[in-house]
Parts: C-alpha cells; structure tokens; sequence
C-alpha cells in the first residue's frame, strides 16, 4: 500500500466516522421528537347515516335487489364500535324517520328504539323527523339515547330552541363539536298543521354565533347538516375553520353512481353524504395531531361501505324488527274488500273520491302524498298504508281561478316526481272546470290537504291559504278506509261523482249616481214602451241590479232582475226621470260550440200615470249562444214579444251580444245589447244597450260610469224613439256563492 492508497483510506475512515457519529447524534435528537409526533396522533372514525327515511328492512338498489336494512346496518356499525369504542363517532344527517309503512306504524318509536341499540352519538332533524307532528317528535327525542340536534329551529310564540344546538363529545382523546343545522326550505314541505308555528332562522347566521362560543373551542368541530347539495356546499366553504360536514337531504340518486358523495374543499373542509336508505354506511377516518394548542388534521379518508347482501344481520335487530313486522301484519291483513275491476290510476282515483267525499268543485292532491301503486283484488289495511306514504287531514279552501290556473302551470314546469299535482274537477288541458271555463276572479271551493292548503310544496303561500275549513278532521286514510268498507266489492266509480258539482252563484250591485237622460219627442208617443219611460232631466238615480246563476254539469239558469229609478221635482209634483224594471230568466244547456237556449225577458216600470196601466212586455225566446274567447258571446234566436196593455204579438228575431273584461283587479268594463226585429201585428224594430265601467276605489266601493242608449221603431207610429242615460256615481257590488 503506497502513501496515497493509505491517505486515501485515513480519510475514508475518517469520513465514516463523523458519519456515524452524525447518525447516533440525529437519532439521540431527533428520534424521541418523531416518536413523540407518532405519540400525539389520534386516529377517529365517525360512521354516519342520512335519508334512512325509516326503512326498517332491506329494499331494491337500482337492479340489485335487498340492500340496507337497519339489521345489517347494526352488524356492520356494532364491528367497528366494537373495535375501538373509544375512538368512534355515529352520527345521522337527517330523516331517520320517515314514510315507511313499517316504521310509521308507530311514529317512528321502533326507529329510535333500533338507532339506540346501535349506539348513535348524534343526528340532526331533517323534515320528515315532522312527519307525524311537533309532539310526537318531541316524544320521540325523549325516548333517543343520543342526542337530538336543531341549532336553527325555534317554535313561537316564544321563539325557543326547539332542540339542542349542538353536543360536545370526547373521542380518540379529542373534544368533538357536533352541531346540527336544518335548511330554512324545510318550511315548504313540513306540515304546519302538525307543527305549528315552527321558524328556522339562517344557518350561516346560526353557525358563526355558535362558532364564537365554546362550539368554536373544541378540538374538531363537526355539522351535521340537513339541506340541499348546493346549500351545504354554500354553508361550509363559508365557515373553513369547519373540519367536516356530514349532510342529508340531497334526494335519491337518478341512477346508480350519479351522486356526489365527497366533497373536498380549497380550504380543507371535507362535505360527505351517502345515498340514502340505509344502501351504504359512511365512514370517514381521520388522523389528527396535537401541535402546541391547537389540532391538526393529518390526514382524511372518506369512503362508502357497501350494506349488499353479503352483509350479515344482528340477530338483536333482526329480532326486534321480526316483532315490529309481526304486528303490523296482524293489523295490515284485516281484510276490507276487493275489487270487481282494476283500478289503474289510483291517484286520480283518489283526488276524485276527495272531491266527492269533501263535496266541492275541484280536489287537489301532490304525487308524493300517495305511492305508484294498482288497486286489483283483496285490498287490506296493508294495501292503504302501502298506498298512503304521508295520512293528511283533509280540508277545505276558497281559491281563486287565477290561483287554481297557477298552481297547474307550476306543476307542469316541475320535473315529474313527487310534488307534481293531480286535480279532479278541473282538466287542465281544457280549461274546464265542471264542463265549465275556469274563470280567473271566480272563487272555487277546493278540497285537499292541510300539508298542501298550508303552503306545502310552495304551491299556496300561508297568506293566501290559512282560510280552510277541516272536513270533520278526516284524514286521507281514514276517508279511503270508510269508502272501501262502504263499497267492499270496489268499482272505480263507485261513489264517485263523475260529473262536476252543481253551484249557485250571485252577484249584487248598488249603484247611486247622477243621471242625465236625453228623449227625443217621440219617445213620449210610445208610453207602452217601458224602457222609454221617464223625462229629459238631471237627477239623482238609484239602480240596482242582481244576478243569480244555477250552474250544473248539464247547463246554466240565469236569473236577471235590473232596475233603475229617480225622481225630479216639478213645479208642486215629482216626475220620473229614470224609472225602469227588468227581469231575465235564461236556461242555456251545457257549454258547446253552439249551445242551445230559452229564455223570458219581463220590462216593465215601478209607476205608472194615474189611471193607466203599467206598461208590461214579455218576451219569449230560444236560439243558440255562441262564446268567443271568455270574454264575448252573442245569443240569436227566435223571440213572440207580448205586449199586454195593448194586447198584441210580436214575432221576430233577437240578437244579444255580450262583452265583460276585467282592466286590473277591481276594474271591470261590460256592454250588453239586445236588437229585436218584429213582425206580424206590428213591424218592431228596438234596441236595448247597456255600457258600464267601474273603477275600483276601496274594497267593494268602486267609482261608476254608466252609458245606455235605448232605440225604439214600430209601425203604428212610424218615428224613431231615441232615449240616452249618462250616469256617473258610486257603486257597491258583493258576491256570494254556495255549493
């Protein structure tokens, strides 16, 4: 070995010796620092549910069948509790409870009995928790074992919490905020009936006040939200100081895998949810580190675990649920009938027995208060819980055309689904109501449910739906049940009105106005002729006018009484500037393109010159009436005038055109006109035309301007009587109808 080779491995040895001396002093250093770094990690699992929707047993995932199930749902939860029960979190976002015939059978109770059994720590009230009312639910909280969370719903009238806003929990060593916050939208399809006087205040608003408090002092803080995708997603990239948000209420997927059920943010906040009923169990792990006085989320690790049916059951669960189904078919197999024929379309099938069983005009339900489901054979107390998924009271409500036609286009927009409307008595293609045009300032009388007439689905604002009046506090299933015991071997009609219900209606004006009257000199030739009576003055003028309507499926009766009447001083007398009295009684059948008619006009007046009879004609006719549009209509027809002062007979034709708008509510312009052309004992030619507009002014009181023109010709005088009216006054018109 030459100078260089021993130089050269001196510093060889050298150089491994300072490294390994480097080595030893590191791990002297820095390895208890890493080891202590490995110390202060916490690992937490938090398992959660959402949309459970009650559904006690398995049911069909798309085309697979037999997911979920609470028995297998308990197995899988139980093994990871079971695991480490210290460092585990089961949470639920929201409508554990729901429709499920199973489940509702007891409000729920079964639910809770079953989420305690497995160990929940936590959920949130979504909207169906209200399903069965404000006190049952509260019933059911005091039965859970877990913690029942509302940071934002508040009952009047003291506006208190309606459950606690949130809960801290101790898990893997950490202090856990669990916060729970319910969308404000819910009030749209909660039932205010069953829940009265509920408010949910703004859950960003909520949130960072509960933030501020001690919530905002634990080691994670954790909501546990119920709204729509787009509002959690708002709510947590609002708050990033939020580690997790596990949220329900996002709907069913369309189909399967379309759902978004992770959500990472930019600040670092994770949004997760699972399908719903029960198909997959969410779990998310979590690694965090204690770094001086504060937490750190080290690492996150959401995924969904599948409930298929290679999931074993708990034996416990599956018991309890045996009992909770053996029940219930004890009750749901009383038999209450069958039917004689298919009943198909069984939901308007019920809106048609709503209306018959309620006696109104039109009846209204939404899709999602029933389930898609074909009447065909026994029907059993089991058939009516599988068909009925929310029981409802049924009520009354006066709704205006407008509001009815409203409603319809607001259903047609909506995608096809549960909050789509069904009618019966109104054909919304037609426009019919009863065989009869929907007239949009005309109240209907329309029977439905309290969840709908109180605003439910958006449909009816509470302002404009709180008058109804309950049909005996009936509900939907118990109105079905009374039905099918009356009629045990069912047809589809049986006890149904098929046609539309047969309604009165009147309308009433009062008028007082100044009244100029113009007649020419021929008109006092024609004192048998009452429509020319009165005299050329300026006067105060009364005129009333009533119409009542018999409306049926067959045809309308119209009964017409208008009058008109003032007076004038004279010298040492009175003398009638206006004195007028009419009657109309119109039979026209059912609406067609060319609808038949009778009818009988009686004109007379309310005095008469000492010692001369009252002038008094009647007029018979009947014809064809013709509408254009709901505006405009004429009538033609054949008319035997009687005059029975003079004792003659008119026979002629008669025309009676006809136009009635509304300008804005309130303001209605209306022109009727009857032309009578007469032979036999006498040539007749007259012309009886009546203008108004009414301007509203305050409630009933509107401002009145009044302008009639009167033509009279026949051959015994051979002169053309021409008669004017100019009034201008106020007016008040009521209404009134009953079924």
């Amino acid at each position: 070995m030459d100078r260089f080779e021993l130089r050269l491995n001196r510093g060889i040895y050298k150089v491994w010796w300072v490294t390994l001396l480097a080595v030893l002093i590191w791990d002297a250093a820095y390895c208890p620092l890493a080891a202590a770094a490995a110390e202060s990690e916490r690992r937490l699992t938090i398992l959660h549910t959402n949309d459970l929707l009650g559904r006690l047993l398995p049911e069909p995932y798309f085309d697979e069948a037999d997911w979920g199930g609470f028995a297998r749902l308990a197995h899988v939860i139980k093994k990871q509790r079971n695991a480490r029960p210290d460092s585990v979190l089961i949470v639920d976002g929201g409508d554990a409870l729901g429709d499920s015939p199973l489940a509702g059978v007891d409000a729920g109770r079964m639910v809770v009995r079953l989420m305690n059994a497995m160990g929940y720590d936590a959920m949130v009230v979504g909207n169906h928790e209200f399903d069965y009312g404000l006190d049952s639910l509260r019933v059911r909280a005091g039965e859970a074992s877990f913690n029942v969370l509302s940071a934002n719903v508040r009952v009047a009238p003291d506006s208190t919490a309606l459950f606690a806003p949130f809960a801290l929990l101790e898990r893997a060593g950490l202090q856990i905020a669990l916060i729970g916050l319910l969308s404000p939208q819910a009030l749209k399809i909660i039932n205010p009936v069953k829940n009265p006087a509920l408010n949910i205040d703004d859950p960003h608003l909520v949130l960072k006040t509960l933030l501020e408090g001690p919530a905002g002092q634990a080691d994670l803080q954790v909501i546990l939200v119920h709204m729509s995708a787009q509002e959690a997603r708002d709510l947590v990239r609002a708050f990033p100081q939020v580690d997790l948000c596990i949220a329900g209420g996002f709907g069913r997927e369309t189909r399967r895998g379309a759902g978004e059920h992770v959500v990472r943010f930019a600040g670092g906040g994770y949004l997760v949810t699972t399908p719903g009923w029960g198909a997959f169990l969410g779990q998310v792990e979590m690694t965090v580190r204690r770094e001086e006085d504060k937490v750190v989320l080290v690492d996150v690790q959401p995924r969904l675990v599948p409930i298929s049916p290679e999931v074993p059951q708990d034996q416990t669960v599956a018991s309890l649920i045996d009992e909770q189904e053996e029940a219930v078919q004890q009750v749901q197999q009383q038999q209450l009938g069958n039917t004689k024929e298919s009943i198909e379309d069984a939901a308007q099938w019920v809106a048609d027995l709503i209306r018959t069983r309620l006696n109104t005009e039109v009846s209204v339900i939404n899709q999602g208060t029933l389930r898609s489901l074909t009447l065909d054979g026994d029907i059993q107390l089991g058939t009516l819980a599988r068909l009925v998924r929310y029981d409802d009271i049924l009520v009354r409500v006066d709704v205006l055309g407008s509001q009815l036609k409203a409603m319809a286009d607001n259903s047609a927009k909506r995608p096809s689904g549960s909050q789509r409307l069904v009618f019966s008595g109104y054909d919304v293609e037609t426009g019919l109501i009863g065989g009869r045009p929907l007239v949009l300032e005309e109240k209907y009388q329309v029977a439905t449910t309290s969840y709908l007439a109180s605003g439910g689905d958006d449909y009816w604002t509470k302002k404009k739906a709180i008058d109804m009046e309950s049909a005996d506090w009936i509900t939907l299933k118990q109105m079905l049940e009374e039905h099918i015991r009356r009629y045990p071997n069912l047809g589809r009609w049986d006890g149904v009105r098929r046609g539309g219900r047969s309604v009165w209606k009147n309308s009433t004006k009062l008028n007082g106005s100044l009244s100029h009257t113009t007649l020419d000199a021929s008109a006092s030739r024609y004192s048998g002729v009452s429509f020319l009576g009165g005299h050329d003055a300026l006067a105060w003028n009364g005129q009333f006018e009533s119409r009542t309507n018999y409306e049926s499926q067959r045809g309308t009766l119209v009964a017409l009484v208008r009058s008109g009447f003032g007076q004038l001083r004279a010298r040492s007398s009175l003398r009638e500037a206006v004195d007028r009295l009419e009657g109309d009684v119109l039979y026209t059948w059912s609406q067609r393109r060319f609808a038949p008619f009778l009818g009988l006009d009686i004109n007379t007046v309310w005095t008469a010159t000492s010692g001369e009879p009252h002038p008094l004609a009647l007029r018979f006719k009947g014809g064809l009436h013709k509408k254009f549009g709901s505006n405009a209509g004429v009538r033609v027809g054949l008319a035997v005038e009687r005059d029975q002062v003079q004792a003659t007979n008119v026979i002629g034709l008669e025309i009676a055109p006809e136009y009635k708008e509304k300008l804005r509510p309130g303001n209605v312009v209306s022109s009727q006109t009857k032309f009578f052309w007469g032979v036999k004992q006498r040539s007749t030619l007259s012309l009886q035309n009546f203008n108004s507009l009414r301007i509203r002014l305050l409630g009933n009181l509107a401002a009145t301007l009044d302008a009639n023109l009167f033509l009279h010709r026949d051959s015994q005088v051979q002169a053309l009587a021409v008669k004017s009216e100019l009034q201008v006054g106020l007016g008040y018109a009521w209404s009134e109808k009953w079924l």
